[in-house]
């Protein structure tokens, strides 16, 4: 499968963005008190309770379908 223009421009987007952003993250932490890590790990682990039941699958095979896709 050929990589078409747009799939190359959102490729070379997030290599100019992804850093950006990895540095703002950075920055977040950094900033962030105890308090505010307390906070973050109790909001994730609120989402244990909302997420949907485990499926049956490993997704091994839905992941090689993406691969196949992916490949050149």
């Amino acid at each position: 499968m050929r990589t078409t223009k747009v799939e190359a421009r959102v490729v070379q987007d997030w290599r100019v963005t992804g850093p950006i952003l990895e540095g703002l993250r950075r920055s977040a932490l950094r900033e962030m008190t105890d308090d505010d890590a307390l906070e973050a790990v109790l909001d994730l682990l609120d989402l244990v309770t909302i997420l949907p039941p485990k499926r049956s699958g490993s997704g091994l095979v839905e992941q090689q379908r993406y691969f196949g896709r992916a490949r050149p």
